[in-house]
């Protein structure tokens, strides 16, 4: 055989002997060029909030002085971002040092906020400075250092958004300490909540009942009790989550005759009105009861819960109705079935 011949038996003698040729597909390319992208992206964005976080717990120095400053502008960018920088801290989920449990930061912000509450300016700017730390020290996972001053600021000698401020930051931080496994027993807070639930003005009273919620029940049954009687169906009805919320069912004639009262209201409430805020609370409150109810409350309350369910004007509390029907109709634990009432 020749070379000419030897070269022409190694190539192919049709096209149809080729390899059949194809474009690539869909998930060759996103392997190619998709998925390493999402990767370096993702290892950036980490990057990128390391850094973040790193800057907002260098800079938090920075801010605080920037708040104490003259300048209001000044005074309002370093409030802003330092509020911001510890929101941003208490919501992400990655471990690491968090600028919310650092000692130095709340020892800082409480003792501006002593400071400043002891204006006796009524000012505005003054009022709404005072209000603003109070709900920032909300953020804050450090109790020894924030909740004196937080007491100060329930305390009727200060105004009543400074206070409703001060209630709601300390039902925050009692909220997350419980759910930590660490649930707050700070007597005197305890006393300060107790003198609260006594105030005139029901918002107050309505607040207190949901912080006390997140204490030992050993601890707030006693205020709590009375606030079950509350004249403010809202606080009645807070005081009554709070009880459920330790599983326990001395609430439920309260919350019966709340979801009782739902039932029978057929025209749409005026806005700002309690009621459809109460109702849903009650709902989703007995929900976590059902397993714990005797036959024949299970079956009072699943009446009233199926007629606000079709009945009641706003949409939303029908939904959260329909929700709670699916808990009642759910088959209760033998061993709870005659439990009884507290």
């Amino acid at each position: 055989m020749t070379a000419e011949s030897h070269d022409n038996a190694e190539l192919p003698t049709s096209p149809e002997s080729l390899p059949p040729v194809e474009p690539p597909s869909a998930k060759f390319i996103v392997q190619l060029f998709v998925v390493p992208g999402l990767i370096v992206a993702t290892i950036v964005g980490v990057w990128l909030l390391f850094g973040k976080l790193a800057s907002a717990e260098q800079d938090w120095q920075a801010l605080l002085a920037d708040m104490k400053s003259s300048n209001e502008h000044r005074r309002g960018r370093g409030a802003m971002g330092l509020a911001q920088a510890l929101a941003i801290d208490q919501n992400r989920k990655l471990e690491g040092p968090r600028l919310t449990t650092n000692p130095q930061v709340a020892q800082e912000l409480s003792a501006f906020l002593a400071d400043t509450l002891k204006s006796s300016s009524q000012e505005p700017v003054v009022i709404d400075q005072q209000a603003f730390l109070t709900r920032t020290l909300g953020l804050l996972d450090v109790p020894e250092a924030v909740l004196p001053v937080l007491r100060e600021g329930m305390k009727e000698t200060h105004d009543r958004e400074v206070r409703k401020n001060a209630v709601a930051a300390v039902a925050t931080i009692a909220f997350r300490a419980r759910e930590r496994g660490e649930p707050l027993t700070d007597a005197s807070i305890l006393e300060e909540l107790a003198a609260v639930s006594r105030d005139q003005d029901s918002l107050l009273r309505s607040l207190a009942a949901l912080s006390l919620g997140f204490f030992p029940l050993e601890l707030s049954d006693q205020s709590l009790s009375v606030l079950l009687e509350d004249a403010d169906l809202n606080t009645r009805a807070n005081a009554a989550v709070a009880f459920t919320r330790h599983k326990s069912l001395k609430a439920v004639p309260v919350l019966k005759d709340v979801l009782k009262a739902a039932s029978s209201l057929k025209q749409a409430v005026p806005s700002g009105d309690a009621g459809p805020i109460a109702a849903t609370n009650a709902m989703k409150a007995i929900g976590e009861l059902a397993p714990l109810l005797d036959e024949s409350t299970r079956s009072e309350i699943t009446r009233d819960v199926t007629t606000i369910s079709t009945d009641y004007p706003e949409p939303r509390v029908r939904l959260d109705a329909a929700q709670t029907l699916m808990k009642f109709r759910a088959k209760p634990e033998e061993s709870s079935l005659h439990s009884p009432l507290e």
